[in-house]
């Protein structure tokens, strides 16, 4: 009897014991998780995480820490997130440059962000913004175009990144106005808009949350934004769809992902986290001040955006003549 009692006991125990363990495995989360921008500080990714990182650590309870890892328009953290122990501890604030364009353009990019990343939520879209400097002789998009069409390699175009939607915009713009710009490259969007401000550089195309300020103080003359719809903040430029170009107005849109095969209790914990952080009245006009346009859309509606999205970059830049380089 002695015997059989210290064998429950012991099994007891074990159960126990194995029960706690599997417990302690499956609470998320207990420590810092790493919010990868894949952009340089100032850049549109960087913002936006910054926008959420500090709801999403007070619901989450624990900190939410910014880093970035920029590189290839986006995708050298996206490759990093892709690579990153699947446990919730790493996850990206996704930018569509490295999941929409980046692969459409660069043979050299293996990733599929189908496959390999799992959407938690969609933030919201900013469009780019054609710009010049504002004692610039160019006061529309078309008298730029005109003096370039007479002026072969004369205007200097300022890119921040090969890859991103501004200078696909861009470049979807000279293929359909028949444009040869002289390509001035940077390292990131603040850059080539710095560079903009010296007169180092004729126009650029970038981000409107970069640029927006700039505008606003008058500083920069913005000549059209890559949307189908005039933006509030600046209802007097016009849209490259009113102007007749449709095709160059890919908005740059940011989503929250993980790796694919991150455990499910996680999923179940960042997927109600995201959605009330990205619908909270305070985030949203957070939001809207950073120049983003909020937009929640959830897991499945999300990835069928991201195919969507992937199809149409891959329809324009065929139909504009841009092939993978």
């Amino acid at each position: 009897m002695k015997r059989s009692w210290g064998c429950w006991f012991v099994s007891s125990w074990m159960v126990l014991t194995l029960c706690g363990v599997t417990l302690a495995a499956e609470k998320y989360p207990t420590r810092a998780i790493e919010f990868v921008a894949p952009t340089n500080p100032g850049g549109s990714s960087d913002i936006v995480a910054r926008v959420y990182s500090d709801d999403l650590s007070k619901a989450l309870k624990v900190p939410v820490n910014v880093v970035n890892r920029a590189g290839g328009a986006g995708s050298s953290g996206t490759i990093y997130v892709i690579n990153a122990k699947k446990d919730g501890y790493t996850l990206l604030a996704g930018v569509s440059s490295s999941l929409v364009i980046v692969p459409n353009i660069n043979k050299d990019i293996t990733y599929d962000p189908v496959k390999d990343l799992i959407p938690l939520g969609h933030l919201g879209s900013i469009p780019s913004m054609f710009a010049v400097g504002s004692d610039s002789p160019f006061k529309t998009l078309g008298d730029l175009i005109n003096y370039a069409r007479q002026n072969p390699e004369k205007i200097r175009n300022g890119v921040g990144g090969i890859g991103t939607e501004s200078q696909f915009n861009m470049e979807v713009l000279c293929v359909r106005a028949n444009l040869n710009l002289t390509t001035v490259p940077f390292q990131g969007g603040r850059e080539s808009m710095t560079a903009l401000l010296g007169g180092h550089v004729d126009v650029a195309c970038n981000s409107l949350s970069v640029l927006s300020s700039q505008v606003k103080a008058n500083k920069l003359r913005g000549l059209a934004i890559s949307s189908k719809k005039r933006h509030p903040d600046f209802p007097n430029i016009p849209t490259t769809t009113e102007l007749g170009f449709p095709e160059a107005s890919f908005e740059i849109w940011f989503g929250l992902f993980g790796p694919a095969g991150l455990p499910q209790h996680v999923v179940e914990v960042l997927i109600p986290v995201a959605e009330k952080v990205f619908k909270s009245p305070e985030v949203i006009e957070r939001s809207k001040k950073a120049g983003l346009t909020p937009e929640y859309m959830g897991p499945e509606e999300m990835k069928k955006y991201l195919e969507v999205s992937i199809q149409s970059a891959k329809k324009v830049a065929q139909d504009a003549g841009i092939k993978p380089h």
